[in-house]
């Protein structure tokens, strides 16, 4: 009976906790590239891109943060001044070009605006994904102290377990040039990331756009063991049914 029970305790402690040996990467250093890296390296593990969150569908004005959530499982949080969706090139702040282009300049369109404020955005995902990223416009850190940063957690509104947390560079991408930040786990174990502009030093207003996230496909969820959230609930439910029966028996 002893063994019987520590095989199903075994079996279940596998089931819940997955793969824990999770590489996490960031890609904030390489300005003109980031995007394009992030790209190769999230569909080498299999995954496909979603990019239909970039807010061209939305309305002007204060940010929906349910609008992508039955289309695409996303859904937006923001905290602070990041809730206004605007159209244009960016901020266009600045008084001079920054030396850093970036990945080019925006083109003009619907973009998230993020006041000069301390904020952040939450990104949940209604599945685990591989990894995430956003494009910033017209961002100014070129003394490296109005610092940005993105961080995957395992859980969705930036719950659960951290998986890694990476910074912006020290750059002036003004004006209205784009700053990829992404970030991505070599297992399908992200749940949420949160994009935050951490002080309001510079008082530098920027925008968010072209959000993209590496779906995971059913059967690699299946080959990595992350479950889905249908899958969750079943194994979930069959651990209190194995925890039901072992109690029945003991007390026979």
């Amino acid at each position: 009976m002893k063994k019987t029970i520590t095989a199903s305790l075994l079996f279940l402690a596998i089931g819940v906790a997955g793969h824990s040996h999770a590489v996490t990467t960031g890609f904030v250093t390489n300005a003109s590239s980031n995007s394009s890296e992030w790209s190769t390296y999230v569909t080498s593990l299999g995954s496909s891109i979603n990019s239909n969150v970039n807010f061209d569908a939305h309305s002007i004005g204060a940010l929906d943060g349910s609008f992508y959530t039955t289309s695409d499982g996303v859904t937006l949080t923001a905290n602070g001044d990041s809730n206004t969706v605007a159209n244009g090139a960016g901020p266009g702040q600045g008084n001079t070009d920054g030396a850093i282009k970036g990945e080019g300049l925006h083109a003009i369109s619907n973009y998230l605006f993020d006041g000069g404020s301390a904020s952040s955005l939450v990104i949940s995902f209604a599945e685990s994904v591989f990894g995430a990223g956003l494009s910033v416009i017209d961002y100014f850190n070129p003394n490296s102290s109005n610092q940005l940063s993105i961080e995957a957690f395992t859980g969705e509104n930036g719950t659960g377990s951290s998986l890694g947390s990476f910074t912006s560079i020290g750059a002036n991408f003004q004006r209205n040039n784009v700053y990829f930040m992404g970030i991505a786990s070599d297992t399908a174990n992200i749940r949420s990331i949160v994009f935050t502009d951490i002080n309001d030093a510079t008082s530098d207003t920027t925008g968010i756009d072209d959000i993209v996230f590496a779906q995971a496909s059913s059967a690699r969820r299946s080959s990595e063991g992350v479950p889905d959230s249908g899958s969750a609930a079943l194994l979930l439910i069959g651990g209190l049914l194995v925890i039901a029966s072992l109690k029945s028996r003991l007390a026979e």
